[in-house]
């Protein structure tokens, strides 16, 4: 079992369904319309620990962010009731950033390092998946069933001049398009957790309110 960090809380809390709609100890609606957590609406720091490599080619190049901000402006959760207890959700994010992007490149073996501000321009992105929750003594304990692999987040940086150059250099022996991999260098590919791990989210990641609503939610599953 892991602790959830808030954005990762974000991301699976609200795929959860949890929180129904109507007073504490009623069961809710079966089908809830749109919920919010309004302190999960925040900026976080250093949320992305790993992001997919981009491969055009031959060409590798792997992408860190030692130091990055993301807000989550604003978020938005559709859901329906799913077979045994799980429940079917879609998400949408509102978010935006910033920070410091690092581009380890090779193509067709002559290598470079790369680094620049990146930006994440505002935008949103729209997540569907399933998942099971159940209240503990710290908080709530989630458990995706099913989540897409990586979430794409759009982004800007001038790196990705420096590493087009690089490209040119080597297109005469590889044939590479070289516009096509600076039109990958505009996307972050995150990795989100496999399904089957438990995550824990914290009792102080919600209001009581909201809490009361998914342990009333959870009262009327079962």
């Amino acid at each position: 079992m892991r602790t959830l960090t808030p954005l990762a809380a974000l991301l699976l809390l609200l795929l959860t369904g949890g929180p129904g709609i109507g007073q504490a100890g009623q069961a809710p609606a079966a089908v809830p319309g749109p919920l919010r957590f309004e302190r999960l609406n925040r900026s976080y720091s250093n949320v992305v620990s790993e992001i997919e490599p981009i491969r055009q080619g031959a060409a590798t190049i792997r992408l860190s962010s030692p130091r990055h901000t993301l807000t989550v402006r604003d978020h938005l959760l559709r859901l329906e009731p799913g077979p045994g207890g799980s429940h079917s959700a879609e998400l949408r994010m509102d978010i935006s950033g910033s920070g410091w992007l690092i581009a380890d490149v090779d193509v067709a073996g002559v290598g470079g390092r790369f680094q620049d501000e990146v930006q994440v321009p505002a935008q949103s992105r729209t997540i569907e998946g399933r998942v099971r929750i159940r209240k503990t003594a710290e908080g709530y304990l989630v458990t995706p069933e099913q989540l897409p692999k990586q979430v794409l987040v759009r982004i800007k940086s001038n790196l990705a001049g420096d590493v087009v150059a690089l490209c040119e250099g080597a297109a005469l022996l590889t044939g590479m398009d070289c516009g096509a991999l600076e039109r990958a260098l505009s996307t972050a590919q995150v990795p989100l957790p496999e399904p089957g791990e438990s995550y824990l989210l914290e009792n102080a990641e919600l209001t009581a309110a909201e809490r009361q609503r998914i342990d009333a939610y959870l009262a009327g599953q079962s």
